[in-house]
């Protein structure tokens, strides 16, 4: 039973799972909503909570294993499922567990979960202090399930594909944004999410902000661009790998050197500072020629789903081997 969800990891893997034939079940949190000021919302958040607590409570005793996604979420399942795999997707130990208030909290997830699986190399340093037996699982991504790369040669576009904050390196965007937008000029159009704090930045920088859409629309936005920019953290989240997956280019304003001794090939990214995005970005607007196949091939074989669910298939079995042999 997965718990909630993140970068659509429990989607996709549940999906897959069920495909096959294993009795994998998805539930997502209560809600979305983080506004829960006054009296009356109060009450609804109570009602809501109980609600889903008592739901859970059901599900975790069909299941053999819970697998929750971000420790933020455990604070609120653990009185209905105290025993769960815990999934760390970024923020909840990234930023969170340093927090005087919720830290704890975190902490206390961490220490207690069954096993530990996170998702992007550079949370190793936050998780790995805490639970040393944690594991590095890659986002998933069916990219069978992906548009495949068909940009508009008539009015060809450059598009970030991340949202405007600092945990997604921010300066390294705003940078190559202004550089981006100088060196294209007319040339090709600078496209952006009108999505976080930055957002009012990033509009002065000249990118021409389009509003957030639902994951179809996303992906085929993503499809139809000339290029994509990712993020200027030196990670590749779904957004970024996404957009490989459909086979465009994908230009990064940093390197990569978590994912040295990771992956079986480096990542097909092109870049490495915001200078060298732009120019890439200047060739391809110009006609320079792209194989999509590469990128297709790089993300099947190091992020496909089919693998994820057989590394968490086996952990879960793993897990319920030990409990046998504890008893």
């Amino acid at each position: 039973m997965h718990v909630g969800d993140a970068a659509r990891t429990a989607a996709h893997l549940v999906a897959t799972a069920r495909a096959r034939g294993l009795p994998w079940d998805h539930m997502p949190l209560a809600s979305t909503r983080t506004d829960w000021a006054g009296p009356v919302a109060g009450v609804q958040r109570a009602v809501l909570g109980a609600t889903w607590l008592g739901r859970l409570a059901v599900a975790a005793q069909r299941h053999d294993v819970v697998h929750v996604h971000s420790a933020t979420t455990v604070a609120h399942s653990r009185r209905a499922a105290p025993r769960y795999v815990l999934h760390c997707h970024g923020t909840d130990v990234r930023t969170t567990q340093y927090d005087p208030t919720l830290g704890p909290s975190v902490r206390r997830a961490l220490a207690e979960a069954e096993a530990v699986l996170y998702s992007t190399p550079d949370l190793a340093e936050h998780v790995l202090p805490h639970r040393e037996d944690a594991s590095y699982l890659p986002v998933p991504v069916s990219v069978d399930d992906l548009p495949q790369w068909s940009p508009d040669t008539a009015q060809p576009r450059i598009v970030f594909a991340s949202r405007w904050e600092a945990a997604k390196g921010l300066d390294g965007q705003l940078d190559t944004a202004r550089r981006l937008v100088a060196a294209l000029g007319e040339r090709a159009e600078v496209l952006g999410l009108d999505w976080g704090p930055g957002a009012d930045a990033a509009r002065e920088a000249g990118v021409k902000l389009v509003p957030r859409g639902g994951h179809t629309e996303f992906l085929a936005w993503l499809a139809g661009s000339t290029a994509v920019v990712g993020q200027a953290a030196g990670i590749l989240s779904a957004s970024e790998l996404e957009a490989m997956g459909t086979g465009a280019p994908l230009l990064l304003p940093t390197g990569l050197p978590l994912y040295a001794g990771l992956a079986g090939t480096p990542p097909p990214v092109v870049g490495g500072s915001p200078a060298a995005v732009a120019e890439a970005a200047m060739a391809l607007a110009g006609g320079a020629s792209h194989d999509p196949a590469v990128g297709r091939a790089w993300v099947r074989d190091e992020h496909g789903v089919e693998q994820a669910v057989d590394t968490v298939a086996a952990l879960y079995a793993a897990i319920v081997a030990e409990r046998q042999a504890d008893r």
